[in-house]
């Protein structure tokens, strides 16, 4: 995605700096209006109310609605402003070539929750906006999700880790399922457990159906 080039003076990077500024203003307005109002009640003069900027900024550096969804679902599961998928990222690339598999399993699930707590709602915007379009989305994302979980059941696989009896395939969705924002939401939106115990949890409960 393209931002739009800024007309202030100055060297570039104060004029990146700036864009970066602007488009997390906006998608931390349009979290705010999602969550409260839903996704087909908020318009985007109303997101560019709410951040303090015109209407054509966020159409200059978003195009519509749907992008500013899907930017914001993808800024929040980074939790930066990078654009790189997560599989590439150090802390994940650390995850992956971690030797100890009780570690591995430990570190899974300090990501999973951290990603849980910043996304979980968002889940819920996604399932209530009825648009074919952002369903398609959040398919192509729980996707590249499995596909993630894959990694580490391979990795898992490869280091004679998994229980006895347990295929890489079933390993990866055991991950997919347990180490996912429904299950965050669940346990600590919807059932008032802390986000601490939660990852202490799902390290537990990994480690006792995934390890030999």
């Amino acid at each position: 995605m393209n931002l739009p080039a800024l007309t202030s003076a100055g060297p570039p990077g104060r004029r990146q700096r700036k864009a970066q500024a602007t488009r997390r203003r906006v998608l931390d307005a349009a979290e705010t209006l999602f969550v409260r109002d839903g996704y087909a009640a908020t318009a985007i003069t109303a997101i560019a109310a709410e951040a303090d900027v015109a209407p054509q900024t966020v159409y200059a550096v978003f195009g519509n609605k749907r992008s500013i969804l899907t930017g914001l679902l993808a800024a929040r599961v980074a939790g930066d402003d990078e654009p790189a998928p997560l599989r590439t990222r150090p802390q994940w690339r650390d995850l992956e070539a971690e030797p100890d598999p009780q570690r591995l399993i430990a570190l899974l699930a300090a990501i999973a929750t951290g990603i849980g707590s910043r996304v979980a709602a968002l889940y819920d915007v996604l399932a209530a906006a009825a648009d074919p379009e952002l369903a398609g989305d959040y398919q192509r994302q729980q996707q590249a999700r499995h596909a993630d979980q894959r990694r580490l059941a391979r990795a898992l696989a490869g280091r004679g880790a998994l229980r006895t009896g347990l295929t890489e395939s079933h390993a990866t969705d055991v991950m997919w399922t347990l180490a996912s924002p429904q299950t965050y939401r669940a346990l600590v939106l919807d059932r008032g457990w802390s986000a601490a115990d939660y990852q202490r949890w799902l390290a537990e409960v990994l480690a006792c159906s995934l390890l030999a």
